[in-house]
């Protein structure tokens, strides 16, 4: 019988290294600021950051499980209060006005002094009310 994912951040072990890929990566992302790797479509991080994620799993009240070489290792339900779909809502909203944000910083690059100056103060402006 296939095992149905409910809502379970699931970490798999590679090496030296866990990984996350798909909505468990943008939760990742929210409580930790690990960075997706958009090619990946996910989030890793070494093993000696193994406790920090675990516990800011824990702390945000959010179901896990932890798989090495494909088996289930460790394992946390929240049952009702599970708050992945929540978090994942949040994390959602956040990498969306990071994304924003990357896409400006990229155009404000490539903007020639007068335009860069035009741009700063219209921020300023809109910043300062």
């Amino acid at each position: 019988m296939a095992d149905i994912k409910n809502d379970f951040v699931e970490l798999r072990k590679s090496g030296k290294f866990y990984n996350v890929f798909g909505d468990d990566a943008i939760i990742i992302h929210y409580l930790t600021s690990y960075k997706i790797v958009a090619e990946k479509g996910g989030v890793g991080f070494p093993e000696t950051a193994y406790n920090k994620v675990i516990n800011a799993l824990e702390d945000a009240e959010i179901s896990y499980r932890v798989f090495e070489k494909g088996e289930l290792k460790e394992e946390k339900d929240f049952k009702k209060i599970n708050s992945y779909k929540g978090v994942l809502k949040k994390g959602i909203t956040t990498l969306s006005i990071e994304e924003r944000f990357q896409k400006i910083e990229n155009k404000i690059k490539n903007l020639n002094a007068k335009e860069l100056d035009r741009v700063l103060e219209a921020i300023e402006d809109a910043i300062s009310n």
